[in-house]
């Protein structure tokens, strides 16, 4: 490490390399929301309030990780951003609701939901050592992989609806979607690792220019928006959904479980030990800051906030993990967000666009699921396992439409195979017999 976890690098040193903590989170950050707002079917204003109050809550999050107050904060330098993995329950959750209600009732409930699922996970980050014995290897694999194989289906569902719209102009959908996503992998296979790090950014560049020229980029949307933004507490009213935190509350133990190989990562970077006492204590804090974060997260009513691995590969290639570096990534977060115009940009890029980017980001969550049950030398009880979940997940959730004897409620927590999935993998877990190796593990 050129400079350590308490060294205060020069002024100058610390905002280059803020900002490339920044690059590096930028496009996840404002993505997230994105996508789910479009999923949602929410208005440019609703967006745009969305995207902006991540990239706020983010930075503030930021300042919360960095800075052990207590017992809260991992004292790492560690980002936070909006999660992917919220993307499909969030969505599956809210077009649920919508049936029944006004948008603005249905986005209240899964806030409110979202901020019961934070209380519970400050309650459960003080076991977070004995979670990890619930939350095995094979669970996360599952459902990490449950939701990449969910996130990718809907994408290209996206991308059909798409080409379909556009009528003769279906054939600039495909060569929008196809430009950006292999524009990704050409970036994030080059040797220059500032590159690798920016592929996504620069696909999502070179989308939007060549869709400009093809005159399909709508700059309208700058025109409804704020000049400034300021987060509104409680902006709709808050009320709990006990359907929809069963779907989520999954999604947030699994999360937690992520975040504690993230917050491994930056330890190990650090240069700090692993397994003993302070390093536990990194990791509740961390975790304990994940759940306040996502708390207030929910208050000005936006979604989750988790750490990201991103940051991780900047600070490996820069040998710089001073948490004073991350003062300056949470004040550009913090700086773009209260810009509206920084998300509208991001909105005026067309959605093939965007398919394209998330079409790669999502197989890539599949695969970050199939990498944590193999990083862990699999045996076939495990594999049995994983795929068991995950074909039980979305039979279950295929077959609700002729389980007349479920109420509206189960139904609708069964729909989602993400969730359910990963019930069923905790329930295999516990009674198929392990190997003597692995028992003594």
């Amino acid at each position: 490490m050129l400079y350590s976890i308490h060294d205060r690098p020069p002024i100058g040193t610390s905002v280059l390399i803020g900002f490339q903590h920044f690059l590096a989170v930028f496009a996840g950050i404002l993505t997230a929301p994105l996508i789910i707002a479009l999923g949602m079917g929410l208005s440019v204003e609703e967006t745009s309030y969305l995207i902006s109050s991540s990239l706020v809550v983010s930075g503030f999050a930021t300042l919360v990780q960095i800075n052990r107050v207590g017992p809260i904060g991992s004292g790492l330098l560690s980002i936070q951003g909006t999660s992917f993995a919220f993307i499909s329950p969030l969505v599956f959750s809210y077009q649920t609701l919508v049936v029944n209600m006004p948008a603005g009732e249905a986005l209240g409930m899964i806030f409110g939901s979202c901020a019961f699922c934070a209380m519970t996970m400050i309650i459960a980050s003080q076991f977070i050592r004995y979670l990890r014995r619930v939350i095995t290897t094979n669970v996360a694999g599952a459902t990490i992989m449950l939701l990449g194989i969910s996130l990718v289906v809907s994408t290209l569902q996206n991308i059909q609806r798409e080409y379909q719209q556009a009528g003769d102009q279906g054939w600039l959908v495909l060569l929008l979607t196809g430009l950006v996503l292999a524009s990704i992998i050409f970036f994030s296979r080059s040797n220059n690792v500032w590159l690798r790090i920016s592929c996504i950014t620069l696909g999502l560049i070179i989308g939007f220019v060549v869709a400009f020229f093809f005159g399909t980029v709508d700059f309208s949307v700058l025109g409804k928006l704020d000049s400034f933004f300021v987060p509104v507490p409680w902006r709709y009213e808050l009320a709990v959904d006990w359907p929809t935190v069963l779907v989520l509350m999954p999604i947030f133990l699994i999360s937690a479980t992520e975040s504690i190989g993230d917050l491994t990562a930056t330890n190990d970077l650090s240069g700090l030990p692993t397994g003993d006492e302070s390093y536990w204590q990194r990791i509740q804090g961390g975790i304990l800051g994940d759940a306040i974060n996502s708390l207030f997260a929910a208050f000005v009513c936006t979604f989750p906030n988790t750490t990201f691995s991103q940051n991780n590969g900047v600070i490996r290639i820069t040998g710089v993990s001073s948490r004073f570096v991350g003062y300056f990534v949470a004040g550009f977060l913090i700086l773009f967000g209260f810009f509206p115009v920084v998300g509208g940009i991001f909105q005026a890029i067309p959605n093939a666009v965007i398919y394209g980017a998330t079409l790669l980001m999502f197989s890539l969550v599949g695969f970050a699921g199939y990498s944590i049950v193999a990083s862990n030398e699999p045996v076939r009880r495990d594999w049995i396992i994983v795929a068991a979940a995950i074909v039980l997940g979305y039979t279950v959730s295929l077959s609700v439409g002729s389980m007349t004897f479920l109420s509206a409620e189960w139904a609708m927590i069964l729909s989602f195979p993400v969730s359910t999935g990963a019930v069923f993998a905790i329930a295999l877990e516990l009674p198929l017999p392990k190997s003597k190796v692995q028992a003594q593990a």
